[in-house]
């Protein structure tokens, strides 16, 4: 809009055009399953307080599932919610804008639930078996999901004497880590807060066991140090998703870009909109590299975005109302093996 200017100062016009931008969800807000008699909805608790207050005199430390609520506030968890594992699936679907983890928390997640979590980007934390593993007992209960990790062994607290289920502690420290580091950042190497401690010892050589696929999670001590989370990967074994963190990512950019995609619905299906599109993702996505939430030296190495008609569409693609954007994104992968070679050098060599 052209503006008449007669004398010094300052001229203001307004664009009636809507801003446009893509911002970033939660991605640390996890559902519970827990036992049968729990509520058939989602229910939101803030902390444990909430929990105590939900439960009254009917609150009990002995059942696994409050226990594992009660230990993820204590590992430092945030805002949760919980439903019976009766219907989990049903919620999870219902709040899958909202959720973006599901804790096993002592419940086998039935196998169905990996096309519910493959369509709304839900990340599912998975507990070990509650025996003791050797390298001759290889469990075979899971099955191939990349958006699923498993972790061992069971965990002991002193605040009561019921075995706890290692998801519900590893779900606080993912949201520990994300608040602190990024979702980008392996959800490994985190210590867990004093008065936990693994049921069981791990090995080296019993971890080497079962890291192949289905890949098992440990949770190790070392030393005189507090037990560590130490291990990072999914169920996946085509190594494109092998990592949690990586996968977590595409499912954190995926979420934003679809909910901000939503508010273009029905706007003309012309360059300007195109252009407005592919500058915001392009603004998002440079801020996850400064982040450093994407590899690469320069932008062009780290992420690229394409839109627009004979590159992302056709003249039929537009006819039909398909506005399609192609997004690569170079992901960051966790340093899960450092090799140190050591040279001596010898005197007058």
């Amino acid at each position: 809009m052209s503006v008449t200017t007669s004398f010094p100062g300052v001229y203001v016009t307004e664009d009636q055009s809507a801003a446009f931008s893509i911002g970033t969800a939660s991605t640390t807000i996890p559902l519970f399953s827990m036992h049968y008699e729990f509520a058939q909805t989602a229910v939101g608790f803030e902390s444990w307080l909430d929990v105590v207050n939900y439960f009254g005199s009917g609150l009990s430390l002995e059942d696994p599932a409050t226990a594992g609520l009660r230990a993820y506030f204590a590992a430092g968890g945030g805002p949760c919610y919980a439903v019976s594992h009766d219907y989990l699936e049903r919620e999870a679907a219902n709040l899958s804008s909202t959720v973006s983890l599901v804790v096993a928390n002592n419940f086998d997640i039935p196998a169905e639930f990996t096309d519910l979590n493959s369509d709304d980007g839900i990340f599912l934390i998975l507990d070990g078996p509650k025996d003791e593993l050797t390298t001759a007992n290889r469990p075979t209960r899971y099955g191939k999901n990349a958006l699923a990790a498993v972790y061992y062994p069971w965990l002991r607290a002193g605040w009561t004497e019921t075995d706890i289920a290692p998801s519900a502690v590893i779900a606080a420290l993912y949201c520990k880590n994300d608040r602190t580091r990024g979702v980008w950042k392996a959800p490994a190497n985190i210590a867990l807060p004093g008065g936990f401690t693994p049921k069981y010892k791990v090995t080296d050589d019993l971890q080497g066991q079962y890291m192949s696929a289905p890949a098992i999670n440990m949770i190790r001590t070392f030393q005189d140090q507090n037990p560590v989370i130490w291990g990072a990967r999914t169920l996946d074994e085509s190594g494109e998703w092998t990592y949690v963190s990586v996968r977590r990512l595409f499912i954190s950019v995926e979420r934003d870009m679809r909910a901000a995609m939503n508010t273009l619905m029905f706007e003309p299906n012309i360059p300007l909109t195109w252009e407005k599109v592919r500058s915001a993702a392009a603004n998002y996505l440079r801020r996850l590299w400064q982040q450093g939430g994407l590899a690469g030296s320069s932008e062009e190495d780290a992420f690229f975005v394409q839109i627009g008609k004979d590159v992302t569409m056709s003249d039929t693609d537009i006819a039909q109302g398909k506005m399609i954007m192609k997004i690569g994104l170079a992901a960051v992968r966790p340093a899960e093996f450092i090799l140190l070679q050591f040279t001596q050098s010898m005197p007058g060599g």
